[in-house]
């Protein structure tokens, strides 16, 4: 299922298509088609042990989704296709600038496990992190 759609053939890959991945890999693995290797391999891509957990947290969410809806679907080649969408599945290439889509509902990859946009930081200046938000300001 999952090398069938991902494909294990990547050097580098996107912290959004790592969690995906993850995701995917839980979904695989509670199916009963684990890859361990895959699963190491990706998960040494993180850089930091905060990385490593919400790579953690992305696969064990697959396999709660299908603990959870597994019983509404006939077959298991039928709980993937629900669970991980494999239109919205860009082909890897092997490079670390992968164009990803959004997650949609559909491939139940939650907001929580992605990266949160305050550390993105605001493109300003080096002293804008340690400076009082604009809001707690006086007029």
């Amino acid at each position: 299922m999952y090398e069938r759609v991902y494909g294990t053939d990547w050097r580098t890959i996107s912290d959004e298509e790592a969690i995906r991945r993850m995701y995917a890999l839980g979904v695989s693995s509670a199916l009963g088609h684990p890859n361990r290797g895959e699963f190491e391999r990706i998960r040494r891509q993180a850089g930091t042990a905060y990385g490593r957990s919400v790579l953690q947290l992305a696969f064990e969410e697959g396999k709660q989704r299908v603990a959870r809806n597994e019983s509404e679907y006939d077959s298991k080649q039928d709980v993937w296709e629900a669970l991980v969408d494999e239109e919205t599945t860009p082909a890897t290439t092997g490079r670390a600038d992968v164009t990803m889509q959004k997650p949609t509902d559909k491939q139940g990859i939650p907001d929580a496990v992605g990266r949160a946009s305050v550390l993105d930081g605001d493109g300003g200046d080096d002293f804008a992190r340690i400076r009082l938000p604009e809001f707690l300001r006086r007029g």
